[in-house]
C-alpha cells in the first residue's frame, strides 16, 4: 500500500468515525437544535481552506527562491483543493445562516474578507491560463503569496471590526466536551483528506508533466 492510499484510507475511516461523533455521539446545541451540527463541516473545512492557501503560501515562497517544478506543482494543486473546500464553506455557512441569523448572506467582515480570500485564488488559477509558461509560475507565486495576507484578517476580522454576525475565534469557542471532541475529529478527517487530495493531484500533475515530456520527445525524433 502506498502513501497516497494510507492517507485516503485513514481520511475515509476518520469520515465516517466523524459523521458518527457528530450525530451520534455530540450532545444537541439547545438554540438551533440539528441545524448547529452544519458547524463541525463549515469550521472544519475553513480551517482546512487556511491550511490548503498557507501551504501554497510557503511552496509558492519556495519555487521564487529554487524555480524547482514541484514547489509549484504543489502550490497549484494545494490552490485548487483550498478553492474546492471554500465551496464547502461557502455552501454550509449560508445554510446555518439561514437558521442562525434568518438571512442566507450577510456583508459582514468574516464573510466579505472571506469570500475576497477565496476570489483571490481563483484569480491564481485565472493568471496561471492566461500567460505564458515561466511568467505564469512567477506572476501566480506572487499572487499566492499576497493573497495568504489576507488570511490572519479573515481569521481576526471579528476582534478588529466590531458588530460582525459571527461568534470570536475558534479558539474562544466555548464547546462542551462532546462537541469538541466531535469537532476535532471532524477538522482531522478533513485535514487527512486534504493531505489526500494534495498527494492525488500532485501525483496526476507529475504524470501529466511526464506524458508532455515524452511527446515532446516523440514529436523530435519523428
Amino acid at each position: 500500500m502506498t502513501r497516497t492510499q494510507l492517507i485516503g484510507l485513514l481520511s475515509t475511516i476518520f469520515l465516517f468515525v466523524a459523521i458518527y461523533f457528530i450525530f451520534s455521539f455530540a450532545e444537541i446545541e439547545m438554540t438551533m437544535l440539528e441545524v448547529q451540527k452544519i458547524f463541525y463541516f463549515h469550521i472544519s473545512a475553513a480551517i482546512t481552506v487556511f491550511l490548503a492557501f498557507g501551504v501554497t503560501c510557503i511552496f509558492s515562497i519556495l519555487y521564487l527562491i529554487k524555480r524547482g517544478d514541484t514547489y509549484d506543482t504543489i502550490a497549484l494543486v494545494s490552490t485548487e483543493i483550498g478553492i474546492v473546500f471554500g465551496v464547502v464553506v461557502f455552501t454550509t455557512g449560508p445554510i446555518w445562516a439561514r437558521f442562525a441569523w434568518n438571512t442566507w448572506w450577510n456583508w459582514e467582515p468574516r464573510l466579505t474578507s472571506a469570500l475576497i480570500l477565496w476570489l483571490t485564488y481563483i484569480g491564481y488559477l485565472i493568471l496561471r491560463s492566461a500567460l505564458a509558461e515561466e511568467k505564469k509560475r512567477i506572476y501566480s507565486a506572487v499572487l499566492g503569496i499576497i493573497g495568504f495576507l489576507n488570511v490572519p484578517i479573515v481569521y481576526f476580522s471579528v476582534e478588529l471590526w466590531q458588530g460582525g454576525l459571527h461568534p470570536g475565534t475558534a479558539t474562544k469557542m466555548n464547546l462542551p466536551a462532546t462537541m469538541q471532541t466531535a469537532w476535532l475529529i471532524s477538522w482531522l478527517a478533513l485535514t487527512l483528506l486534504y493531505l489526500f487530495l494534495l498527494m492525488f493531484r500532485y501525483r496526476a500533475e507529475q504524470m501529466k508533466l511526464e506524458l508532455g515530456t515524452i511527446q515532446y520527445r516523440q514529436m523530435n525524433e519523428s
